[in-house]
């Protein structure tokens, strides 16, 4: 597998487990682009409504995943 980032480091399993569900490579590609961008599950929604019909109760689980996983950091992805 190839490093994640260009440290070298390479993913946990419960990373790679984290990444393997689409909205939250979209989460992520969100977060990626504009890290100053607040990640809350309210504020996410409205940009993957054009991706896929989710809810933000959805959101609020996917950020959590990813929060779990230490893929973004935890103040990014709080609740609503």
């Amino acid at each position: 597998m190839d490093s994640f980032e260009p440290s070298g480091r390479r993913l946990l399993g419960s990373q790679e487990k984290a990444l393997s569900n689409p909205i939250r490579l979209k989460i992520m590609g969100l977060f990626t682009t504009d890290e100053s961008r607040p990640l809350t599950a309210a504020a996410v929604t409205d940009d993957l409504l054009r991706f896929a019909n989710v809810s933000v109760s959805q959101v609020a689980y996917h950020l959590a995943r990813l929060r779990d996983a230490e893929l973004i950091p935890a103040e990014k992805a709080q609740g609503r």
